[in-house]
């Protein structure tokens, strides 16, 4: 299971990010060799780290939210989205020039899977990438999110506004850019870890989580 813990610190965000960073080796022996940190990202205009961890065996995620990241500097509150049919796509290996954002999607519940499939199967300009797709339901007005990288600001608004929002059974997009992400894999590591293999039972290095779909 992918899941992506927001971790909020109302006054000491930058003291909360710093000290993930400088706890990441502790929080790895805490996941027990049965989870995986994959990265760290900050929405812009959110006091808030969110990490995007891969788990085994979700029973671990109580005591490892409640006995270690609950404990970091400066946590006021603690939200855990699931991360459900993920797909990670292909992300060239330098994208310092591209700015990262998140899209939030509202849908018709009905169409829901329709709109999961259109989304997947976008033929993108050539000034986007995408990063992942996934259903995650974590409001009952949002129940999509995937992740977009571009250079082109405005060229985005605009695609979203004339395409994702056209898309049959979409009700609402909101467009969230990501203020900076710190990688806790290679990306190297990263395009062997997103690879097609049955479910683990405990944490493998050598292959990806079961349930991700590698788009080609």
């Amino acid at each position: 299971m992918i899941v992506i813990i927001r971790i909020q610190s109302q006054e000491k965000i930058n003291l909360l990010w710093e000290d993930i960073l400088l706890k990441q080796g502790q929080l790895r022996l805490a996941l027990n060799g049965k989870g995986k940190l994959l990265y760290l990202s900050k929405r812009h205009r959110y006091n808030e780290a969110s990490l995007f961890i891969h788990v085994a065996d979700s029973h671990i995620l109580g005591d490892f939210i409640a006995n270690h990241l609950a404990k970091l500097d400066g946590v006021t509150g603690i939200w855990l989205i699931n991360m459900l049919n993920p797909i990670f796509f292909p992300l060239p290996k330098d994208t310092r020039e591209m700015k990262r954002y998140t899209v939030t999607v509202k849908a018709f519940s009905p169409r829901l899977g329709e709109v999961y499939d259109a989304l997947s199967r976008l033929d993108l300009p050539s000034e986007f990438k995408m990063a992942y797709l996934a259903y995650t339901c974590h409001l009952f007005g949002d129940c999509l999110q995937f992740s977009l990288l571009t250079t082109n600001e405005k060229m985005l608004n605009k695609y979203i506004d004339e395409v994702i929002n056209k898309i049959p059974g979409v009700l609402r997009t909101t467009v969230c850019g990501i203020e900076k992400t710190h990688p806790f894999i290679s990306h190297e590591r990263w395009q062997s870890y997103a690879s097609r293999h049955p479910i683990p039972v405990v944490w493998d290095e050598k292959h990806m989580v079961a349930q991700f779909r590698l788009k080609n």
